[in-house]
């Protein structure tokens, strides 16, 4: 049997993520940046849990 050619590299897709992430977040103040992370987070596709649950800092 014949193996297909890949056409998807997903630890390439995965470091260019990363990256183009971790430059939008350098640009950011730590709460500009947790407001981000938070509202990323929110809208998971995989998020199971409840919304409350998924937050990276409770609001105080």
């Amino acid at each position: 049997m014949a193996t297909k050619k890949k056409t998807f590299d997903a630890v390439a897709s995965s470091r260019r993520w990363r990256q183009a992430t971790s430059k939008l977040l350098n640009k950011m103040t730590p709460e500009e940046q947790m407001a981000f992370l938070n509202r990323r987070l929110a809208h998971w596709p995989a998020a199971t849990k409840p919304r409350r649950a998924r937050r990276l800092v409770a609001a105080h």
